[in-house]
Order: C-alpha cells, then structure tokens, then sequence
C-alpha cells in the first residue's frame, strides 16, 4: 500500500510534534510536493560543521510501498499526489538517505551515507515525525534533520500561502 511501510521498526530516535490550520489534503500534497522538489536539488543542510571540512550533504527521499520504498520522482510524487485526492494519508513512511561527499577542487568522494525511516502520522490538526536511524556514521543529529525537513515543507507552505507547521513537542535520544 502506497505510504506504508509493513516493516516500520516500534523504536524511534526522535519525535516532534506539529499543529496544523491547513486542510489535511492541502497539507499532504504540499508535504509530497516539498520532497519531490528536495530530490531534484539535491539540497541538503548546510551547517557549519560540514562547511568547515568541505563536506556536502545531500538528501533522498522515498516513499513507501509495502515492503519497498520509491524514490519521490514526478511520477511518484503525481502518484501520491492524486491518491490524497480521494483519501489523505493516516501515516506516511518515508526513507531518507542522507548521503556525505567530500569535495576537492572538482571532485566528490563519497563518505559513508546515513539510513533514515521517517514515519509522518496525521490526525487532526496535528502531525507527527518520528524518526528511526538505521545505519550509518550519524554525522548529522537526528534533530537537524527532522529540522531541516520541517523547514523545506514550511517553505513550501509559504510559496503556497499556507500557514506554516508550529512545533508543539520534540524529543531525541
């Protein structure tokens, strides 16, 4: 089933919690449309951190489908896009990969790359971001992303002239 992914893990590392004024369906769609323009960037955190040893950081994002995930092109994204038409996600699983390039004058060697799953629960007026790490070296603290993520589907919401997602609660571990 498109959204679900059968094999969630029960632990998580981080949770946030969001209130919402938008329509569930608006919010949805926005959400997919911030990921699909996200992968085609190919933008990720810039933080000082990295800057200061020339690392990139990149993200990509897919989403689930039972017992794999798709990574979110045009296709998936109208995919996802004309299912929240009929009937808004309860849950929406993502895997995020968060890959490392350190760059020397015109070259990228990648580093090792970070396994997230990202589970978005929605109910109303509020939404839900738990994040699970599955593998990797974890440079980038779980917070920062779940961050940065919120901030891509804020700005999105605002070209849109929405009203932003509010962080009501957020703990890591």
């Amino acid at each position: 089933m498109l959204g679900t992914y059968e094999d969630f893990p029960p632990t998580y590392h981080s949770i946030s919690r969001f209130s919402y004024t938008t329509p569930a369906k608006k919010l949805q769609r926005t959400l997919i449309q911030s990921l699909y323009r996200l992968n085609r960037s190919k933008e990720g955190p810039d933080l000082p951190e990295f800057t200061q040893y020339n690392i990139k950081v990149e993200l990509e994002l897919g989403v689930a489908d039972g017992l794999t995930f798709n990574y979110i092109d045009k296709e998936t994204s109208k995919r996802c896009r004309d299912l929240i038409r009929t009937n808004a996600f309860q849950t929406l699983d993502l895997l995020c990969i968060v890959r490392y390039y350190a760059v020397e004058k015109a070259s990228r060697n990648p580093l090792r790359f970070d396994y997230h799953m990202l589970r978005f629960q929605f109910s109303e007026n509020e939404v839900e971001l738990r994040v699970y790490h599955e593998r990797g070296t974890r440079r980038l603290p779980i917070d920062e992303l779940a961050s940065f993520i919120t901030q891509q589907i804020n700005k999105e919401l605002s070209r849109k002239k929405m009203n932003p997602l509010e962080m009501t609660y957020t703990r890591s571990v």
